[in-house]
């Protein structure tokens, strides 16, 4: 039963229309909530945490590049936010399966991200939370389990491979630094070690070889003796606005970056792959639909041959992106990948908007990479976003021209 038929249920229950389910936050009802396995509790952030729970701490300048559109000049990493970097040594703690919420004793929530969001902006689209208003919150748990001892190394949004890249994989890097017994378990969510790739790269990254424990979205474990590390770069859900995104908004460690893609890339496959790639989305989702064919047509007169990321394993996916001069696509995962490109390599990504979003564009300007934005949008017409998901079009000539003329590309 998923997290929506659950809270269906217990609405019908608690004779409560769920549709319009507005939380009564009386001590009688939190009572019967409980009982169903929602509870409620109180935010707290890594400063409200006991020094003797602390492992490391340390504060990093994170940096993030703006997105470059069409014609305009290069952007260049922009110093950011002063962001705590953080591993902690937690008694009888609480994860939650898909879900950055840890439950700790007398019902207090560690959940950091809130306390960044000065002006109230981001979707807290976390698996887990229900509600989230100031520094009250109610979640929801699942199916218990207990563990003696665990690292916690999941959360939310873990199956998307950018999340599962940047904000989890990239932890390992600094969880090698800790002495930490090789025997205590990692508990990851489940999906992390079902998908092929997910589970090449934790096999790679897990260099000590602790036993890795999936975690179900339904699930939570209670851990007497809980290992956490916190992600070193800000990479927030979503925004209540899609049309209201700064540049700002996703910021990264530089230095985490460095390393994660030192320690991986030498594991790159020795396949040879074209120099001029088209990332087909055609196999991959249903959402950010556009005109690829006619796309792929284009491209394909100037030599770009299309493949599928999703159908290559991780370390033919580093070989590709590392050996292309030339990466196209629309807007999706597989540009995680830009980490493992060549220096002074290009790539063009297709969007509906010009959005601000500079998940790519840092991880591109990091690498060395020249990264460009096509959109439907022009800057004389502005177009309303109602999700970052919708479909849209590209006009064919005019991408035509602009490899002609922009990018000094000669077609076959």
């Amino acid at each position: 039963m998923n997290r929506k038929e659950q809270i269906i249920r217990i609405g019908k229950r608690l004779k409560l229309n769920v549709i319009k389910w507005r939380f009564i936050e009386s001590e009688h009802y939190l009572l019967l909530l409980k009982k169903y396995g929602i509870f409620s509790g109180e935010l707290v952030s890594f400063n409200d945490l006991e020094p003797t729970d602390i492992l490391d701490s340390h504060k990093a300048i994170l940096s993030y590049s703006p997105p470059v559109f069409g014609c305009e000049a290069p952007s260049v990493l922009t110093n950011g936010m002063e962001y705590v970097q953080y591993a902690v040594h937690l008694k009888n703690a609480t994860v939650l399966g898909s879900s950055n919420l840890i439950v700790l004793p007398s019902g207090r929530v560690l959940y950091d991200l809130p306390f960044y969001d000065v002006e109230k902006r981001y979707l807290y689209a976390d698996y887990k939370i229900i509600k989230l208003k100031d520094r009250k919150i109610t979640y929801w748990k699942g199916v218990r389990h207990t563990i003696d001892k665990a690292v916690w190394m999941g959360g939310n949004f873990s199956w998307n491979f950018y999340h599962f890249i940047y904000e989890f994989a990239i932890k390992f890097c600094k969880l090698r630094e800790l002495d930490i017994p090789a025997d205590i378990p990692i508990l990851i969510d489940q999906i992390c070690l079902d998908i092929p790739q997910y589970r090449e790269i934790l096999d790679m990254l897990n260099k000590k070889g602790h036993p890795l424990v999936g975690v179900a979205q339904d699930e939570f474990f209670e851990v007497s003796e809980l290992f956490y590390v916190n992600c070193p770069d800000f990479i927030p859900p979503e925004t209540k606005n899609a049309n209201t995104g700064y540049a700002s908004d996703i910021q990264f460690d530089i230095k985490a970056l460095k390393d994660l893609r030192n320690f991986l890339l030498p594991h790159a496959s020795l396949r040879t792959f074209p120099k001029r790639i088209f990332l087909s989305r055609k196999n991959a989702s249903d959402r950010r639909r556009f005109n690829e064919e006619e796309l792929i047509q284009v491209c394909a007169d100037f030599g770009f041959e299309v493949v599928f990321p999703e159908k290559l394993s991780f370390c033919e996916q580093m070989s590709l992106f590392n050996q292309a001069e030339w990466i196209v696509g629309g807007s999706g995962a597989a540009f995680t990948n830009l980490l493992f490109c060549k220096e002074k390599s290009k790539a063009l990504i297709f969007y509906k908007t010009r959005m601000p979003f500079s998940g790519f564009s840092t991880i591109a300007q990091f690498s060395g990479v020249d990264l460009r934005y096509i959109t439907e949008e022009t800057p004389e017409i502005k177009i309303h976003l109602n999700t970052v998901h919708d479909p849209f079009n590209i006009n064919v000539s005019d991408f035509r021209q602009y490899l002609k003329d922009k990018l000094k590309l000669r077609e076959k």
